[in-house]
């Protein structure tokens, strides 16, 4: 079978990659890194505007209505340019748990909102919900500190929490990636009568985490693929005992390795997403699989491709640090590679 890309899946790609270049350069990544908030407020309208918000919404609710495989797109281009933004989060989790929720109005409201970029909606999975009550801490939730409310999930039950009510508590948290900022979120025991019951199932939110995974894939994928262009891109003008670096036989074996461990991950990344939209059953096994070694090929590609620029390559000042902890980022969240392979074995072998 041929999991390459269609005409209009490259016209797609072409279009956002385009979209990034222009609007979303590294100079702009950086201000928001340098920030203290982490916020960049005008992105989210101007994903919105191009239509990257709403690709997995139905087209009557002002979305695309189209597949994993062009959310993958999406999500790849997202970490190739290091863009500030939880797609996998807001723009893939949470679209995909509201589509299965019973409040038919209010959930179609929302996913409108989310479409147009206008809505950030901040799934958090395992929510510490217990008789009747939201009360505990949870970590490393994204877009916490500016979400418009909190989708809290629980046994595949969803309930729409206001984020500016009283008895929660945002803490921002430094992490390894500032291009994209998490915080923990701690509920004072409010009562669950504060938040808005909108059903769901427990197949739903786990097709959604699955998709979710996919999607951080593509964007570790993306940083390591940049990550080697612009190290190739150095190698080939720097100079050092007045030749090229890049004719030294190391630095050439350091490229040549991250490619062909680079490479056959978009193959896997095409298969995956194919295989979550076909509702194969193979999907249980291959969306953590997936993500397990896209991001560990991810983080070895940008630790390799780091040592072409030598001391100077772990600087602030070098672009190639912002990829190494891009990799970091999508490495951890969602489950870490040890535990989704052991995940994995389980579905495949019992």
């Amino acid at each position: 079978m041929d999991f390459g890309l269609t005409q209009p899946q490259e016209l797609l790609r072409d279009s956002i990659a385009r979209f990034l270049a222009q609007d979303v350069g590294i100079e702009r990544v950086r201000r928001v890194m340098d920030s203290e908030s982490g916020r960049d407020e005008a992105i989210h309208g101007q994903l919105g505007d191009q239509g990257i918000t709403g690709l997995l919404i139905d087209m009557d609710l002002g979305g695309s209505e189209l597949g994993m495989q062009e959310a993958a797109i999406a999500a790849q281009e997202i970490g190739r340019a290091a863009a500030p933004v939880n797609f996998h989060s807001a723009y893939v989790l949470a679209p995909l748990m509201l589509a299965g929720a019973d409040a038919g109005d209010r959930k179609n409201a929302l996913l409108e909102g989310i479409a147009e970029g206008s809505s950030l909606i901040t799934p958090i999975l395992d929510a510490p919900i217990d008789d009747g009550r939201i009360d505990g801490t949870v970590l490393y939730v994204p877009d916490a500190a500016w979400s418009d409310a909190f989708l809290l999930e629980t046994g595949g039950s969803l309930y729409l929490l206001d984020s500016s009510i009283s008895g929660i508590d945002i803490t921002p948290l430094e992490t390894v990636d500032d291009t994209r900022r998490v915080a923990e979120v701690t509920f004072a025991g409010l009562d669950l009568g504060a938040a808005e019951s909108l059903g769901g199932s427990a197949e739903n939110t786990r097709r959604a985490v699955q998709a979710a995974q996919i999607a951080l894939a593509a964007d570790a994928l993306g940083a390591a693929q940049k990550g080697l262009h612009i190290s190739v891109e150095y190698a080939k003008e720097r100079k050092q005992f007045e030749r090229i670096i890049g004719s030294f036989q190391a630095v050439k074996h350091i490229c040549a390795e991250v490619l062909a461990e680079v490479d056959p991950v978009q193959s896997l990344l095409w298969h995956t997403a194919d295989a979550w939209d076909g509702g194969s059953d193979e999907i249980d096994h291959l969306a953590p699989l997936l993500k397990a070694h896209a991001t560990d090929v991810a983080s070895n590609a940008v630790t390799m491709t780091t040592q072409v620029f030598g001391g100077m390559g772990f600087t602030h000042e070098c672009d190639m640090h912002i990829f190494y902890k891009r990799a970091g980022y999508d490495r951890q969240m969602l489950g870490n590679p040890t535990a989704l392979r052991e995940q994995a074995a389980a579905v495949m072998y019992g």
